[in-house]
């Protein structure tokens, strides 16, 4: 902020470097980019004062004065410790989306949130459970939410939201997890097991994109709703957790406004997590074929739930290890034949059989059975339509 902003970052940039663009001419918001650093410059609004109380963190109270950043009484201490502390545990209240940004800079700044800031968030978050009508705009939390998600401490970010309350302000259908004792190879509850996940497949994967990491995070979130106790079996199972995990999934995502193609594949993601990989080089081969839309996503899935399990954390490794040495010949796209050539092959009109056929023979590629157009001929010669064409 500064009476001209235009000529503050203009300075700015003489002794920073970097690029600058304006936000908002009209209202003379301006932004600076250099190395790791974005600096916005605004029009003061009042005394500077006045200015920076209004402002959510200490940390990002701050303003730039004869080439120098300065900031309120607190700041520098706050960034040398490097927490996140309220300018005034009352702002939280002018702008309510203000906690759940705390947890996201925390988690992707790598942020300690102190006892007395966790204890505001926590405050607030039973003030908008109290009061649904503040709160934020649904696509205002599903950015926050989304830049917490990619970031390297998303796993972290997630057990902040639940300590402090807000996991059940935002993601109330994840709070069931919390404390559910799962038994079999489960040594943790739902809740950590989840947060387990999550952190693996950030470390597994860095990059990660948004739909694997929310897929993480629901995959088991039908298991509260599937809970029933086997006898036989002498404890609790959770027999079809995933499709109803992802039925849960979608309503939740589709409700915060997440992009379409983003919820769908998390939806999808969620419903195979269970899925167990063949033996066999062909047949591991048609597993990924029917699921290439969900690769690579969906081994990483696999393994990382296997390490946030006891017991059978090595099959993991061999997830991985089976999907990359089976998938280092690429699949196929598209078939050896056109339809044309299939029907003047096989003698067939244009019709459902014609797709049948071509569906068969990208199957047989992708399993290796098929590799030129002479054994694509010879193939279908000696196929037989049995009008589905569907295996697993």
């Amino acid at each position: 902020m500064a009476e001209d902003p235009r000529k503050a970052a203009q300075d700015a940039q003489t002794h920073l470097g970097g690029t600058l663009f304006p936000l908002d001419e009209e209202r003379g918001q301006y932004r600076l980019v250099t190395g790791g650093l974005v600096l916005d410059f605004s029009p003061l609004e009042g005394s500077l004062e006045e200015d920076l109380l209004k402002r959510d963190f200490r940390l990002n109270a701050l303003f730039w004065r004869q080439n120098r950043i300065l900031g309120i009484r607190g700041a520098d201490e706050d960034l040398n410790r490097r927490v996140v502390v309220p300018v005034r545990e009352a702002n939280l209240y002018e702008d309510h989306l203000r906690s759940l940004r705390a947890v996201r800079l925390a988690a992707s700044l790598g942020l300690g949130l102190p006892r007395e800031t966790r204890d505001a968030l926590s405050r607030h978050a039973r003030f908008l459970q109290a009061h649904l009508e503040a709160l934020p705009a649904r696509e205002r939390v599903k950015e926050e939410l989304s830049r917490l998600l990619l970031s390297p401490r998303a796993a972290w970010g997630l057990h902040l939201l639940e300590r402090t309350g807000l996991l059940d302000v935002y993601l109330p259908e994840l709070r069931l997890l919390v404390g559910l004792k799962q038994g079999g190879v489960h040594h943790l509850d739902g809740w950590q097991h989840t947060l387990s996940v999550l952190f693996h497949l950030a470390w597994l994967w860095p990059e990660a994109p948004l739909e694997a990491r929310l897929a993480a995070l629901y995959h088991d979130v039908g298991k509260p709703l599937t809970r029933r106790f086997d006898p036989e079996a002498g404890r609790f199972r959770f027999l079809g957790h995933a499709e109803v995990g992802a039925e849960v999934t979608g309503t939740s995502l589709e409700w915060l406004r997440f992009p379409k193609e983003a919820v769908e594949r998390a939806k999808a993601l969620v419903r195979r997590h269970m899925d167990r990989p063949p033996e066999g080089k062909p047949a591991l081969r048609r597993f990924y074929f029917r699921r290439q839309d969900l690769l690579p996503a969906l081994p990483y899935l696999m393994a990382a739930d296997r390490l946030g399990t006891k017991g059978v954390e090595k099959e993991a490794w061999e997830v991985l290890e089976a999907y990359r040495e089976t998938l280092s010949e690429p699949l196929p796209e598209r078939p050896l034949l056109s339809g044309e050539e299939v029907m003047a092959l096989l003698d067939l009109k244009p019709g459902p059989q014609v797709g049948r056929a071509l569906e068969a023979l990208l199957l047989a590629q992708a399993e290796g059975r098929v590799r030129t157009r002479e054994e694509a001929k010879a193939f279908l010669l000696y196929w037989k339509d049995d009008g589905t064409n569907t295996p697993a």
